[in-house]
């Protein structure tokens, strides 16, 4: 019985250790150097890099992510699969 409570609280440890506070999954680094980020806009909001101050980068899954600002990371980190997608079509 031990053994088996041990062995939750370290795969829930694990989880855990992936989220942020919030519960949102934080960003992974990878081995080398990011993607270039290849759009000129945010990819949450469409709007123009710059527009709105300078814009908030970050690396996500070895992909370099440009946001035209902070409000936008929230919705970036509710559904990183979403916006990670529209940068592969381009």
């Amino acid at each position: 019985m031990k053994k088996t409570l041990l062995a939750v609280g370290i795969a829930l440890a694990a989880v855990l250790a992936g989220c942020n506070s919030d519960g949102t999954a934080k960003p992974t680094a990878s081995a080398g150097p990011a993607k270039a980020y290849p759009l000129d806009v945010c990819v949450v909001s469409g709007e123009k890099l710059g527009s709105m101050g300078k814009p908030v980068e970050f690396e996500y899954q070895g992909q370099q992510i440009k946001l035209c600002c902070k409000n936008c990371k929230p919705d970036f980190d509710k559904e990183p699969a979403k916006y990670i997608g529209k940068l592969s079509a381009k």
